[in-house]
């Protein structure tokens, strides 16, 4: 297969290599009909820019990274989508990766785009991640936002939400419905953002009297047949419980299958709150009331961060919180 060069394009169009390459990166000062022009020579001639190496030789690239430990999380969809269209603001290039939680995976990504010269990434790190990793990735002197879950190294930027406050919310609002027997469903033992929100949770009951129960506060993996599961256990166990604070919406949708199995209506005779705000919870019958993070708004902040680094910005380290906001719905009924 032959390959056609930039020189052939540049003949065919009547213009200069340089104005040829100028169009291809979008960049100078060429009027538009020159551009089209050497469009059309580009098309008519099937050349392919070659991205990899015009990466090699400017040392950078548009490329930028997005690790998640999770892509199946709705929350994760959402909050790729405001990162993603952030990128495209400033013409670069998304690419996502999924870690499920795989320290080895995440530094197979990092490298990988570290060898094609990416000029940035956002990382969700895998919950176990080893403080070697993110010294290695400042000596590596890369652009790189931490979202979500906040890294015990101040060195990073951040963006995330006031989980605490997020859970006080939920909790406050059943709480003035009347319910006094209130459970916590979802998240692991490992993490540190369920930490938060237990901590959000147990503080609002103590402050109204009410020593929480260990027994009432669960785990669950972040997939509604999880949190139908248990649940269903839960509240066979406990029937007493009347209301629940779930740690993800996803978790939350899974109660309330199980309630429907065991035959209890959610928003009629059990309350229930999820976490996140995402799209499915609004859609759902009874509509999911759940605390809003504004998943959108965090990838926009993060790739809005991000592009700054790039740029050069070389101020000390944010840390954004977007404040979270209770949406109330009728998954918890009228009181």
């Amino acid at each position: 297969m032959t390959t056609i060069t930039l020189a052939e394009v540049a003949k065919r169009a009547g213009v200069s290599t340089a104005t040829v390459s100028m169009v291809l990166r979008n960049r100078g000062r060429i009027s538009q009909v020159t551009r089209e022009r050497v469009l059309k020579a580009l098309d008519e001639s099937g050349y392919v820019y070659n991205q990899t190496a015009a990466n090699l030789r400017n040392r950078s690239s548009n490329q930028v990274g997005l690790l998640l430990h999770d892509i199946t999380n709705p929350f994760y969809g959402e909050m790729t989508a405001g990162l993603s269209h952030e990128m495209e603001r400033h013409e670069l290039l998304l690419f996502l990766a999924n870690s499920e939680e795989s320290c080895e995976r995440q530094q197979k990504f990092v490298d990988s785009l570290m060898r094609n010269n990416a000029c940035g990434m956002v990382l969700c790190a895998a919950r176990e991640t080893p403080r070697a990793f993110f010294e290695a990735l400042k000596r590596r002197n890369i652009p790189a936002i931490m979202v979500v879950r906040p890294p015990d190294d101040p060195g990073f930027d951040f963006v995330g939400t006031n989980n605490f406050l997020g859970t006080q919310m939920a909790t406050a609002h059943l709480l003035q419905l009347g319910h006094r027997n209130i459970a916590f469903i979802g998240g692991s033992l490992r993490s540190g953002t369920r930490s938060q929100r237990i901590g959000g949770f147990t503080s609002k009951l103590l402050e109204h009297g009410i020593a929480p129960k260990a027994e009432w506060l669960v785990t669950a993996e972040a997939s509604q047949s999880d949190g139908s599961r248990v649940a269903e256990v839960l509240l066979n166990r406990y029937p007493q419980i009347t209301a629940a604070v779930c740690y993800q919406d996803i978790v939350a949708l899974g109660v309330m299958q199980a309630l429907r199995k065991m035959g209890r209506e959610p928003g009629r005779d059990f309350a229930l709150v999820g976490f996140d705000d995402i799209s499915e919870a609004a859609l759902v019958q009874p509509a999911l009331t759940t605390v809003s993070v504004a998943a959108k708004e965090i990838g926009r902040k993060a790739g809005e961060l991000l592009f700054s680094r790039i740029q050069g910005n070389d101020e000390p380290p944010k840390s954004i919180i977007l404040p979270p906001a209770l949406v109330v719905r009728t998954s918890c009924g009228f009181r």
